[in-house]
């Protein structure tokens, strides 16, 4: 359930429940990590554009530079501290069996550093570089 050799993952979070998402012109509910990992690509692309008008330069690899803005602006990342991930009980009915990890302040092994504050992020990336 964990990665004993490096650094914990996820890194951050997003809701993925009853999204709507797009695909080919077709409006579908989807959810997840599907709804999820293109809402932090947008967030991050964002991200980037602005430290690209500034600087001509990427931000480079996202983790690090998370991890920075989470250092210096924590409130740049909205804290989950309630919910696990221990039992997905829509697909396994008997709960002993299931191992997980509940949330907790901070960096936690279920959300990570937490949702994106999308304005508080892009004003860091300004004031950052």
């Amino acid at each position: 359930m964990w990665n004993a050799q490096g650094r914990g993952f996820p890194d951050v979070a997003a809701f993925g429940g009853q999204n709507l998402v797009v695909t080919d012109r077709v409006v579908q509910q989807g959810g997840g990590t599907s709804a999820s990992s293109p809402l932090w690509a947008g967030v991050y692309g964002l991200m980037n554009s602005a430290s690209f008008k500034k600087t001509g330069k990427p931000l480079g690899p996202a983790a690090p530079y998370l991890y920075h803005v989470y250092a210096q602006a924590p409130q740049c990342f909205t804290d989950i501290t309630i919910g696990d991930n221990t039992c997905p009980t829509a697909i396994v009915n008997d709960c002993s069996e299931c191992h997980g990890f509940y949330t907790a302040k901070g960096w936690d092994p279920v959300t990570g550093l937490g949702t994106p504050n999308v304005e508080c992020l892009l004003n860091f990336v300004e004031a950052d570089l």
